[in-house]
């Protein structure tokens, strides 16, 4: 049996045995999946879910829809659902509708990743960090038009790395944070609760630098607008986290706490 072939099923298996059952979905609408009130798109809008969160279905309503999405057709249905990951704005709903189409069994899209990192030399050392979600992102991370991927990863000690690859070569071009070179002195990403795009056209700025200090009083000097996409990286429960994003040939941080 080929190398790769092995790999691909000992990380396949790795997802069985943690038993993520078939009513698991992740969200794979890049800009997030609406949460609405009512099965249909006159629903009073209740929650955002981010991509990558994980919910579960409860009821298919079976009201089809379909959907037009920069020229691609996507069909599904209405599905009421439960969530881990709390809807971005505010709502107390603990149940509500979303279109799947954009909702993926989370072991088929963990496959999806396997297979593209799989190929790899350098990533096959590593085992997807699927405890965490998202567990990977996709954006224009290094402002050509095309769509990256970023995925946390595992090593053999359990420490996390994150690797950014850039599919504007021909050859694909891997980038680590968490190795002996990483640009911010950081071994271990393990501490990362929150991993998310940051749309391009977003205003990035540290909060914090010898003290704490607001947007409005930070210098447009020292403010960073991208028209591309940059990363978002922060602990889940605690401060710590900061803003990743690609400019003049490496990777920039900004803290935020």
């Amino acid at each position: 049996m080929k190398k790769t072939n092995i790999l691909l099923l000992l990380l396949l298996l790795i997802v069985f045995s943690y038993g993520y059952s078939q009513e698991t979905f992740i969200v794979t609408a890049e800009n997030g999946l609406i949460l609405r009130n009512q099965p249909n798109v006159d629903g009073e809008k209740i929650g955002k879910l981010y991509f990558g969160a994980e919910v579960s279905i409860v009821e298919n309503t079976k009201k089809t829809q379909t959907v037009l999405d920069n020229g691609k057709i996507i069909k599904g249905a209405w599905v009421k659902i439960t969530f881990k990951n709390d809807p971005v704005f505010i709502s107390n709903a603990k149940l509500g509708y979303v279109f799947n189409g954009y909702l993926q069994n989370k072991s088929n899209g963990l496959k999806t990743i396997v297979n593209k990192i799989v190929n790899h030399p350098d990533l096959q050392q590593y085992s997807i960090a699927h405890e965490k979600s998202p567990y990977y992102i996709t954006g224009d991370f290094f402002n050509d038009k095309i769509n990256d991927i970023a995925i946390l990863l595992n090593d053999k000690d359990s420490t996390t790395k994150i690797v950014i690859i850039n599919y504007s070569q021909q050859k694909r071009e891997l980038h680590f944070l968490g190795k002996e070179n990483d640009p911010f002195d950081i071994t271990d990403y393990n501490w990362v609760g929150i991993f998310k795009k940051v749309e391009s056209g977003e205003v990035l700025w540290s909060n914090y630098e010898d003290d704490f200090i607001v947007f409005k009083d930070v210098p447009e000097s020292k403010k960073v607008k991208l028209s591309y996409d940059a990363i978002y990286i922060h602990a889940s429960e605690s401060c710590g986290g900061g803003f990743v994003y690609w400019k003049d040939g490496k990777f920039n941080w900004l803290q935020q706490e």
